[in-house]
């Protein structure tokens, strides 16, 4: 197949600078470019060329300069609408649909949704528009598959379920020594550590995390909060939240050590820093990939039951949900439950790897995306 894959427009790929989309494309498309030609496009950035080629020569990327969304859509079609494609994915961005159609009016076009946030925004009308030109939508779990098709039940059969992978050799369990030397460069050697990994915005919920932690601390003092990631991939500066959260953690009396950005090809170590992961999100998740990464490394976990993490984390065997998500008390009685039983995180974390293997690796899940795309470019044909 001749593939080509836009990414949505503010971060480039591959993804130095991060980017859960930017990663998860990456993971799909340089994986399929082994067997396919794929030709990416994504942002510009002053530490990559505007076009690259790889090695073998399947997967060619190509870099827009951001100025705005319209802009960019539309010279990325002005450099491409030459070439020919079996099949175009673009991803989180719907509003890109009907620059792409008018570029390649024949060509089977995909929309790819990581969240609810993008089509949503939108009115039922110019959702209904925008969805006339997709060939299909892939959704990275059921929930949010379902959500759209009651929305728009004139695109219904349209949207597809197409569940995300981990890298299970990249993320996996480690030895007491590596965890050891990696705690001992952060200085948390001495803590009990609960992870949280992420973009540190009010909806990820970390402020819930410092309360549950404070509460925790009164049965243990060990207990610390490890929070890895920033505003923004990339962004250094601290805004009023985090600003907002080191106070909340300071008047409640707990530690909390910032990271800071942490690129994509060091975050998997970051997952060896914990104790217990957490992901105390606020709002209705897409497939949350640091769930999955956390059970991949063989981190038990405690996560808001939102969204896709319903159809990621099966609770008491993989990870424990919450139901009172914004509940502080909630967090700390299920952190305290793996605290005080070293027989459930045991079961827990083994739990979760053995899940991850057998149902989120990358190779099953680049088949699955493999097959949709044949049977769009098959319908398309046969019409």
């Amino acid at each position: 197949m001749r593939i080509l894959a836009i990414a949505p427009d503010k971060l480039p790929l591959p993804p130095i600078k991060g980017g859960s989309v930017e990663t998860v494309m990456h993971n799909f498309f340089s994986r399929m470019a082994r067997t396919h030609n794929v030709t990416i496009v994504s942002s510009a950035h002053p530490r990559l060329p505007r076009v690259s080629r790889s090695a073998k020569g399947t997967l060619l990327y190509y870099r827009i300069p951001y100025k705005n969304g319209k802009a960019y859509i539309r010279l990325a079609m002005k450099k491409l609408q030459r070439r020919n494609f079996d099949i175009i994915q673009v991803d989180n961005r719907p509003t890109f649909l009907p620059v792409i159609r008018k570029a390649f009016p024949g060509t089977p076009i995909v929309l790819s949704l990581h969240s609810l946030h993008f089509l949503s925004k939108l009115s039922k009308r110019q959702g209904n528009n925008v969805l006339r030109h997709a060939d299909g939508v892939t959704c990275v779990v059921s929930a949010l598959a379902d959500t759209f098709k009651a929305r728009y039940p004139k695109h219904a059969a349209k949207f597809e379920p197409m569940l995300l992978g981990v890298d299970t050799a990249k993320f996996r369990p480690r030895s007491e020594a590596y965890k050891t030397k990696i705690r001992k460069k952060y200085g948390l050697s001495a803590s009990y550590n609960l992870l949280f990994v992420g973009r540190i915005v009010p909806r990820k919920g970390l402020h819930t995390l410092v309360e549950a932690a404070a509460l925790l601390r009164k049965e243990d003092k060990r207990v610390a909060i490890v929070a890895v990631g920033a505003s923004w991939p990339g962004v250094k500066k601290e805004t009023g939240y985090i600003k907002k959260v080191r106070r909340l953690a300071k008047s409640l009396g707990v530690p909390i050590h910032f990271t800071g950005y942490i690129s994509p090809n060091r975050i998997h170590d970051m997952y060896h820093l914990a104790d217990i992961f957490v992901c105390p999100t606020q709002y209705k998740e897409g497939f949350a990939c640091v769930n999955s990464e956390a059970m991949a490394s063989g981190i038990p976990l405690v996560a808001s039951a939102r969204g896709g993490i319903l159809e990621v984390v099966e609770d008491g065997r993989s990870g424990l949900l919450v139901e009172a998500y914004k509940s502080p008390r909630a967090f700390a009685d299920a952190l305290s439950r793996i605290k005080n039983n070293p027989e459930l995180a045991k079961q827990l974390s083994s739990g979760g790897r053995s899940r991850v293997v057998a149902r989120f690796g990358w190779p099953e899940s680049v088949r699955r995306l493999e097959a949709y795309y044949q049977s769009k470019i098959q319908h398309s044909e046969s019409t």
